[in-house]
């Protein structure tokens, strides 16, 4: 009887015991961990090859790039099996997470190389090292490379893979993750998966655009991705992604925005665009008006403002805006203009297309003392309006331009409205000849 109680004690000892053991043993390494330091510097390479042998099957290689972020390599790549598993090129990332079928026998080619310094003065060269470990999988996953700030990072990647079911849309969210695809192909990736609208991708596309390691084409991609997904819940992040320093990503913001409807972005776009200095508004008012993104009633909304900088920033959106609420706000201001630029609202309604404007802005041109100051921004939107009538006055503020800038400006405008040039009276001739300043 005791005999049978110590058999069956030891059976559950080894039944809560192997687990444990599977779990440790699936965390030994079958190569390494093994470093290897840059030693030819500036621009070199060094490769390192190295044979091991496996079970066939599914691995994970674990790449460190350095110990702490001064020793990373600048530049790396990796080739398994004569099978590119990471480009060589530049990266930022810490760690890389290398999913790859191994064979019985396997030989991996490391490269690293030093970024070449500017000039003949070379700084004293930084230790610069790589780690590889090649384990087991600890998750059943296609092969693919992800980059890693750090490597706790590589649950939350995994987690998201797993949560896109479709065997289509699995596909396209590996390939937009891999680091050993190029930028135009993963980019490409992402505007397929994009297409599907499979609600299950967001995890990954909110992955791919937060990296801010990644490359911009991109996360430019995955931006516009999330847009066309609807949830308004990413709305914030892709806000902040209009202050990015990557025209790609604010272009891909910007668009993604522009799918929403207005009521949803109105309040968060006049809150970032009212904490900007003017540098950084005047590159937000580029992007926007590059995609065509017209929120009119939040737009109209920033020109009605007390303050003079939004209401100017706000009329500067409106340009380019062809709805009859613009048009017949800007032609108020044209008479009422307040605190605001009266030069930002020639523009604008020059940029209206709306021979409604014609008029008023020919009797603004046809009067010297009114126009004075603002005959450039006149010149430019009359040609833009495009009524051949418009010639005659562009030509008499041509003769009484009072600097170099607005003679050049003014020309331009008349050869834009009657494709010729303006001949400039000779001297002595009636009217004065075209400004030495």
């Amino acid at each position: 009887m005791r005999s049978m109680r110590l058999i069956g004690l030891v059976l559950l000892f080894a039944l809560v015991l192997f687990p444990l053991v599977r779990a440790h043993a699936a965390d030994q390494a079958m190569f390494g961990p093994r470093q290897y330091d840059v030693k030819e510097r500036y621009g070199k390479e060094n490769k390192f090859q190295e044979k091991f042998t496996a079970s066939d099957g599914l691995y994970l290689i674990k790449l460190q790039s350095g110990t702490k972020p001064s020793e990373r390599a600048d530049i790396l790549g990796l080739t398994l099996n004569n099978e590119t598993v990471l480009r060589t090129r530049p990266y930022e990332y810490g760690f890389f997470a290398c999913f790859v079928r191994l064979r019985s026998e396997n030989t991996f080619e490391l490269l690293l190389k030093d970024h070449t310094p500017s000039g003949f003065k070379r700084p004293p060269a930084v230790p610069k090292n790589v780690t590889v470990t090649v384990m087991p999988a600890m998750v059943r996953l296609a092969p693919v490379t992800i980059g890693l700030h750090a490597w706790d990072d590589l649950k939350t990647y995994t987690e998201a893979l797993s949560r896109v079911t479709a065997p289509e849309s699995s596909s396209l969210a590996f390939a937009a993750l891999d680091q050993g695809h190029d930028a135009a192909s993963r980019a490409g990736a992402v505007r397929t998966l994009s297409d599907r609208r499979d609600p299950g991708v967001q995890g990954v596309l909110l992955l791919v655009f937060n990296d801010y390691y990644d490359e911009p084409d991109v996360r430019g991609e995955a931006a516009l991705a999330l847009g066309i997904q609807g949830d308004k819940a990413v709305i914030p992040r892709l806000m902040r992604g209009l202050l990015d320093p990557e025209e790609q990503i604010r272009m891909g913001c910007a668009r993604a925005l522009s799918l929403y409807k207005e009521e949803d972005t109105r309040d968060q776009l006049a809150a970032t665009l009212a904490t900007l200095d003017f540098a950084r508004t005047n590159g937000i008012v580029r992007t926007i008006a590059a995609v065509g993104w017209r929120p009119v009633s939040t737009l109209i909304g920033l020109a009605g403002s007390a303050d003079p900088d939004t209401a100017n920033l706000g009329v500067q959106l409106l340009s380019g805006s062809r709805d009859q609420r613009v048009v017949e706000l800007l032609l108020r201001y044209l008479s009422e203009p307040g605190q605001r630029d009266m030069r930002l609202i020639i523009a604008a309604l020059g940029e209206t297309k709306d021979s409604r404007a014609i008029e008023p802005l020919s009797l603004l041109a046809a009067d010297p003392l009114k126009s004075r100051g603002l005959e450039p921004a006149l010149g430019t939107a009359l040609a833009d309006l495009g009524d051949p009538r418009s010639a005659d006055l562009i030509g008499a503020m041509i003769m009484r331009a009072d600097s170099r800038e607005s003679f050049v400006t003014l020309m331009e405008a008349y050869r834009k409205l009657t494709g010729k040039d303006f001949k400039v009276p000779a001297r002595g001739a009636a009217g004065p000849s075209a400004p030495n300043r």
